[in-house]
């Protein structure tokens, strides 16, 4: 399902091909990683969205597993308690399906607006589009960066 094996560069053209301008608002302050597959190929996610949980004492991962076909929902919970937070499912749901058809292993929204992308697996950070100029000016100082293409770049 997901290609990781090809050419990073080709793959970061790929992405940048069909994302470039993709709105990703609708994660900010959300971590999402693909992490394979279960025994019956259900798809496997982890989500970290501690704004979709009303009690932020209580903040940690999600577990999504989602049907390979369609991507429906088949089971979510909480990684440290069961049935004991109240969150925005619906949204923590719809997230998860939208991020898994990007087909890449995880996706990150800061709280500035930061989007970064990871292509190769879940630690490996591929490119970043910064929210504006004093974002990567700040960014600037952790790591030098190359521009790929308009507000994307990948680190040096």
């Amino acid at each position: 399902m997901f290609l990781f094996n090809s050419c990073a560069t080709n793959y970061e053209k790929a992405f940048l091909a069909k994302y470039e301008f993709e709105d990703f608002s609708q994660f900010k302050e959300v971590d999402m990683s693909f992490r394979g597959a279960d025994k019956q190929k259900n798809l496997v996610i982890y989500g970290y969205a501690p704004d979709l949980i009303n009690n932020t004492s209580k903040v940690g991962y999600y577990l999504i597993r989602l049907k390979n076909q369609n991507y429906q929902v088949v089971e979510m919970k909480w990684t440290l308690i069961e049935n004991n937070v109240k969150a925005d499912t619906i949204k923590l749901q719809h997230l998860a399906q939208t991020f898994i058809m990007y087909r890449i292993p995880r996706l990150n929204v800061d709280t500035a607006g930061n989007v970064f992308v990871y292509l190769k697996d879940v630690e490996t950070l591929a490119l970043v589009r910064f929210a504006n100029e004093n974002e990567l000016q700040k960014r600037n100082k952790e790591v030098k960066w190359i521009n790929i293409k308009h507000n994307w770049y990948k680190p040096r």
